[in-house]
């Protein structure tokens, strides 16, 4: 990945709004700027971007890892046991020291939806200004360069190979936990060999039956799938750091008219909204596409969440494909379609495809089977 592109386009941005520093909380924000992905957060983890340097702070039981995987100018550490205490142990007085040594006005970019609110105060008495940068680090995250694009194809067609496991595994008798046991068990296979020296992560969920799958999300349990269940098997995965998400409705065993005629409406609600994407379009127009089909079919109240979500470092990133997110797309964006309807007494219906946004369209980056005829098991 390209980091000082980043960090330049960041400072450009600084400079256009008089900001002598930029200090960053948010985890994924980091990850964005430096390349430092890690497993907790628990302890503090900063990372300041100046005129000159990016500087990142970190926990003593992280420094190895950040001289191992993270982009940065200076590396300044905290300890939390007493034979380096001394050296540090406070990564609010290393913060406080940082910017009391940068010269300028006393403006700093902050996050407002992750700068604890604490820190704020203390901020605020040392006679800082704090500007908001969060739009600006979501503008930037969601335009992918061709890096990342990479990594989005690749992460992708692991979600695929994963959904495709369970599809293989599933029968009538098994649990939820065995069909996600059985799509983790292949991703870690093939992408440990694939990517040997990459972060990797899988999740997701397989609720089964009437009663479960209305519920968009909820874990997985030991619920026995019987004959003539549909499930909604979601495959979240993560390659160093980006993520992909597949998901599809199937059934075991034939389902009943009334499955078929909302597996339907839901499958041709997705066709519209995906029909709708390209470049320039609005947001809500895509969600007005999808939306407006299953109100059509007259199950408009049971279409209860959003139609999608940018994608990338994190799972859910604006913008939305929300009635009320008026977004303009971009080429290079990438995005979830996944209109879902929840009927009580009948069952959830929902696919969800990752999407790269293109001049006149878009690329499915999750090519995976998607007619009823082909997810009946």
């Amino acid at each position: 990945m390209n980091f000082n592109k980043r960090i330049d386009k960041l400072r450009a941005f600084m400079e256009k709004e008089r900001l002598t520093a930029v200090l960053l909380a948010d985890p994924t924000n980091q990850c964005y700027m430096t390349g430092f992905e890690i497993i907790t957060y628990s302890r503090p983890i900063f990372t300041i971007v100046t005129k000159n340097e990016c500087i990142l702070i970190v926990p003593g039981l992280e420094e190895e890892h950040a001289k191992l995987n993270a982009e940065f100018n200076r590396l300044i550490v905290y300890y939390e046991h007493p034979e380096k205490a001394k050296q540090g142990n406070d990564p609010i007085e290393i913060i406080l020291n940082c910017l009391r040594a940068q010269n300028g006005e006393r403006r700093l970019g902050i996050e407002s939806r992750s700068l604890p609110f604490g820190l704020a105060n203390i901020l605020q008495r040392e006679d800082w200004k704090l500007t908001d940068v969060t739009s600006e680090m979501i503008n930037n995250r969601a335009l992918k360069d061709e890096k990342e694009l990479e990594k989005m194809r690749q992460v992708c067609s692991l979600a695929v190979d994963s959904i495709q496991a369970a599809f293989r595994a599933l029968k009538a008798g098994m649990t939820e936990r065995d069909i996600e046991d059985a799509a983790a068990s292949s991703f870690y296979q093939k992408a440990s060999n694939l990517y040997p020296d990459a972060s990797l992560f899988t999740g997701g969920m397989s609720p089964s039956g009437v009663e479960r799958t209305i519920l968009p999300h909820v874990f997985s349990n030991l619920r026995k799938v019987d004959l003539g269940d549909g499930l909604i098997i979601t495959r979240i995965t993560s390659l160093d750091g980006y993520k992909g998400e597949c998901e599809r409705t199937c059934f075991v065993g034939e389902p009943t008219e009334k499955q078929r005629e909302l597996f339907e409406i839901m499958v041709n609600a997705q066709r519209a909204a995906l029909d709708t994407i390209k470049a320039g379009a609005k947001t809500s127009d895509v969600d007005e596409a999808a939306r407006s089909y299953i109100q059509r079919a007259g199950y408009g109240e049971y279409a209860v969440h959003r139609t999608g979500h940018s994608i990338g470092l994190a799972v859910h990133e604006a913008p939305f494909f929300r009635f009320d997110d008026a977004s303009i797309l971009k080429e290079g964006m990438t995005f979830t379609v996944e209109p879902g309807i929840y009927v009580p007494g009948i069952g959830g219906f929902r696919h969800s495809d990752t999407i790269l946004v293109t001049k006149n369209g878009y690329e499915m980056l999750t090519e995976c089977p998607r007619s009823i005829e082909e997810l009946i098991f």
